[in-house]
């Protein structure tokens, strides 16, 4: 008895780690600008992003490890199911905000929320206003 006990939990525990595992998948992207990732600021460079579709975060880690993000997304999905993995930002002037995030071989994505950066940033632009300082 206790052998078929300890023989059920462990395949039990392969098949939780099968399908965590079936949904996280890594992506590794070379970015040529800095960008905001939700309220983060991320440099140029070359990032390893995961997206985790269970939780819906999407953690991102530069590869020298000086930067980072944890985002909260939202599932979208796409009529074609795509072969390669892709970031998409949205450009507003010279500032980049990341939009979304697709894995290689889905036709689901994530999708990250509006910032309060880039709605004001969006705003501003579609006005034809461009924020100054002023110096003294």
């Amino acid at each position: 008895m206790k052998t078929k006990l300890i023989r059920a939990f462990g395949v039990a525990l392969f098949a939780g780690a099968s399908l965590w595992a079936q949904g996280s998948q890594n992506l590794v992207v070379e970015v040529p600008f800095g960008f905001h990732a939700g309220p983060s600021m991320l440099p140029a460079g070359e990032y390893t992003v995961y997206t985790d579709s269970g939780t819906g975060l999407v953690r991102m880690r530069s590869a020298d490890s000086k930067s980072s993000a944890i985002i909260q997304t939202n599932a979208v999905q796409s009529r074609a199911m795509s072969d390669v993995g892709k970031l998409i930002f949205h450009r507003y002037g010279d500032e980049y905000f990341l939009s979304q995030v697709w894995k290689p071989g889905s036709d689901t994505g994530r999708q990250l929320r509006v910032s309060r950066r880039e709605m004001e940033v969006a705003a501003n632009t579609r006005r034809g206003i461009e924020p100054l300082v002023a110096r003294k």
